[in-house]
């Protein structure tokens, strides 16, 4: 066993002689929130998509938190991004933040998913959303946050999200 001194990104920079500017996502930036809400049908089909939030691809999450009410056999909602309709409205990845979210009971004090899925588990806090999905570099694009019901269920309601970010600069 070993006492440890471990510092993060943004404390290492500001201890770093001399001192290293940490990006605005990391510390001391903007805190931006941006709200949707869907009514789901109880029509829907499997593989219906609900956008619910634009945000830009060097933005960083800090926090995705789900309200909506009972929606019966709605079992199955992945929260992932999309590309826009200007872009094409392609998936880029269904369940980046969570899988298979059951939405058969209600809540309305929230659920926050940010750290549901593998990929945006605690150790990628840190991480802006091209980073989250894998690329090399930042390609200035923005991005649904969206839905997608793998299994919707049978009942009407209502869907909100709310996300907290850092903007990009």
């Amino acid at each position: 066993m070993a006492i440890a001194n471990t510092k993060s990104t943004a404390v290492s920079n500001r201890d770093a002689s001399p001192r290293v500017p940490s990006p605005a996502h990391l510390v001391r930036g903007p805190l931006f929130e941006a709200v949707g809400t869907v009514e789901i049908a109880a029509a829907d089909d499997d593989t219906s998509v609900y956008r619910m939030a634009r945000l830009r691809s060097s933005d960083r999450i800090s926090q995705l938190t789900v309200f909506n009410d009972a929606i019966t056999g709605g079992t199955g909602f992945d929260l992932g991004l999309y590309r826009t309709a200007d872009d094409g409205g392609a998936v880029v990845d269904a369940d980046l933040f969570a899988s298979a979210i059951s939405l058969a009971s209600a809540t309305t004090t929230g659920t926050d998913v940010v750290f549901e899925s593998a990929a945006t588990d605690i150790a990628k806090i840190e991480k802006r959303l091209w980073e989250l999905l894998g690329l090399s570099a930042d390609p200035q694009i923005d991005y649904d946050v969206a839905f997608t019901g793998a299994t919707v269920g049978t009942a009407a309601g209502t869907l909100s999200l709310r996300v907290r970010f850092t903007g990009g600069y």
